[in-house]
């Protein structure tokens, strides 16, 4: 299984490939901004891939569209949409 860590906190853990970098982060026990509670609607909760940005699902027309709207670099991933398929690291402003 896929692990994921989040910084700064070094709060790491494993998920079912598949599973959301919104699902991990629940998993481990952090906030997630979102008002559309992972239904990705509102692109509140975007993330930083610091690493394995690679292990993560393609990034599609919505994703695209909601970090536009939201003014988030490129380089963010709304986390309700991109699905971990390996080993990744992220984090997020309010941490």
């Amino acid at each position: 299984m896929p692990i994921v860590t989040f910084v700064p906190r070094n709060i790491t853990v494993s998920v079912e490939e598949g599973k959301s970098l919104y699902e991990a982060a629940l998993q481990a026990g952090l906030p997630v901004a979102s008002s559309c509670g992972g239904e990705a609607t509102c692109g509140k909760c975007n993330m930083r891939v610091e690493k394995g940005e690679e292990s993560l699902s393609a990034r599609d027309e919505l994703e695209a569209r909601l970090l536009k709207k939201e003014n988030r670099p490129a380089t963010d991933r709304i986390s309700c949409l991109a699905k971990v398929h390996g080993d990744c690291t992220a984090t997020t402003t309010y941490w």
